[in-house]
């Protein structure tokens, strides 16, 4: 039970004990002393209120897009991952029309999670969020905005405005009256810079990934003419291994490489390690650890939790490796995400499959995309035992993989793939650092850790080509505010040597 003594001077229409949490009252006596913090509905656009979304979509093929909450991933709305509503329902539904740099924050679900609209796309939102479009010519930035929304100040916020019972969420009425302090444009610049380099980086990413799967589709054919609906094959005793359930010989794989009639080679032969990782306690000082909630749809994501350091550290992860979730109450979630690690030292955790593929003998981002195709789904899908939906390092290994002809003259850029999807895992990496850089950013600039005229200067020597002020800001920010903390940028030098070299590319 928490206690917070309030006095009436600071009664507002809301009577519930939530409201008055102390970290909320703390946060309002500290945006009072700044003098500066202004509600969302001040802020935005005049003839664009804020405003709720779409319900009971109409889902069908189309170029209009329903974005919920799903499709809001690292600060962005992603309407590439979005699905697509009926042109009446969109139509209809012009007053919820996103446009580039509008703020969509949840306001169901995942209370408060804030996105930005990075393009045009003929989209609106989800009956769950709602749409914040700032003022063109206004005192707030657009990235500034999502940065603070996301932070410790703005998740405060939320926390002390949501209602109910059964499912709490927020009224558009409380969004509207969420105070944002309102700093100069050169400081907000400067934390904006950060969120859109992020932008970039992880642009760059999506690229990098697309120009490998570009590269590999070249050399796996599509299945034609394949009936997946066919249960019952005729199986040469030589292919029998010790399973012996017809759910482990699906009739479609055979007829795929029947249709192909190039050579197979199965997992064991092409791996040097296929193994499940070993939960361990967790601990103050030890080794990170990958756990399901840690496979990306591309790499590996989240925070990693910090474990006791196994007496072993065979099972330490190793760039280029696989990873599969081998667990879980609904099986199509085995075999789903093929993710590529673009760390190491980290162990996997129980419910993780670690597949490393020999490179000498083919790509390992070609056996992830062969694995991501409708064939190789169904071939890991093909190894689930049990009510409760398990596979197992013995039945991965007897799965065939397709060894395409790859020209001679093709296959330096073949095997180059690897690298490029480890430089997209760096780029990702790169762009989560540097949401969490602006969000302490924000902390700091909001608690008086960090000053607006530390962000003005700096901004202003980025403006001139030096990054030094820069440099002092990024190496004084912590990961905690715990004694001996780690830096939040572990290497700044590195950090500016990324950006160099995507900004390169892109020019």
């Amino acid at each position: 039970m928490r206690l917070a003594r309030v006095s009436g001077q600071f009664l507002r229409h809301r009577l519930d004990g939530a409201y008055y949490d102390p970290s909320a009252l703390k946060l309002d006596a500290r945006l009072r002393q700044l003098g500066n913090a202004r509600s969302l509905e001040s802020l935005r656009d005049a003839g664009r209120p804020i405003t709720n979304g779409v319900r009971g979509p109409e889902f069908v093929d189309g170029p209009f897009k329903l974005i919920r909450l799903q499709d809001c991933v690292d600060w962005e709305v992603r309407t590439d991952l979005a699905m697509s509503i009926s042109v009446g329902q969109f139509n209809e539904n012009g007053r919820c029309r996103l446009r580039r740099d509008d703020i969509v924050v949840a306001i169901g679900g995942y209370v408060g999670n804030a996105a930005v609209a990075i393009d045009d796309a003929a989209a609106v939102i989800g009956q769950h969020s709602a749409r914040v479009s700032l003022a063109a010519t206004g005192p707030m930035n657009s990235r500034f905005l999502v940065a603070y929304l996301n932070s410790e100040p703005g998740r405060i916020q939320f926390a002390r405005l949501m209602r109910g019972t059964v499912q709490q969420g927020l009224n558009l009425e409380d969004v509207q009256e969420i105070e944002v302090p309102v700093f100069s444009a050169q400081a907000q610049q400067y934390v904006s810079e950060k969120v859109r380099l992020s932008e970039r980086l992880r642009d760059r990413a999506r690229k990098l990934e697309a120009a490998v799967a570009n590269t590999h589709a070249q050399y796996i054919v599509p299945p034609m003419g394949i009936d997946f609906s066919k249960r019952i094959r005729r199986l040469p005793s030589r292919s029998l291994t010790e399973r012996l359930d017809a759910h482990f010989y699906p009739s479609a794989v055979e007829q795929y490489f029947r249709q192909l009639g190039i050579p197979t080679r199965s997992l064991d032969r092409l791996c040097s390690l296929v193994v499940n990782g070993q939960s361990r306690p967790e601990t103050e000082q030890g080794v990170p650890q990958a756990t399901v909630t840690n496979l990306g749809r591309s790499f590996v994501a989240g925070s990693l939790r910090t474990v006791e350091t196994p007496a072993n550290g065979s099972r330490a992860l190793a760039f280029h490796d696989l990873l599969l979730c081998n667990a879980a109450h609904n099986k199509s979630y085995i075999g789903r995400d093929v993710t590529y690690s673009q760390v190491e030292g980290t162990y996997p955790s129980t419910e993780v499959m670690v597949v490393r593929v020999d490179r000498t003998q083919l790509p390992a981002s070609f056996v992830r995309h062969y694995l991501k195709t409708e064939i190789g789904n169904l071939q890991i899908q093909s190894t689930i035992r049990g009510i409760t939906a398990h596979s197992y390092p013995t039945d991965v290994k007897l799965l065939e993989i397709p060894i395409p002809a790859v020209p001679d003259a093709d296959r330096v850029a073949w095997f180059a793939t690897d690298d490029q999807m480890l430089a997209a895992g760096r780029c990702f990496d790169a762009a989560r650092v540097l949401t969490k850089v602006a969000t302490k950013m924000v902390e700091h600039l909001i608690d008086g850790r960090l000053a607006e005229a530390d962000f003005v200067a700096a901004q202003k020597s980025l403006d001139a080509g030096d990054r030094n002020a820069d440099s002092g800001i990024l190496k004084a920010l912590r990961q905690s505010d715990a004694p001996g903390s780690k830096p939040l940028v572990a290497d700044v030098d590195a950090l500016y040597a990324l950006l160099d070299s995507s900004e390169e590319e892109a020019a």
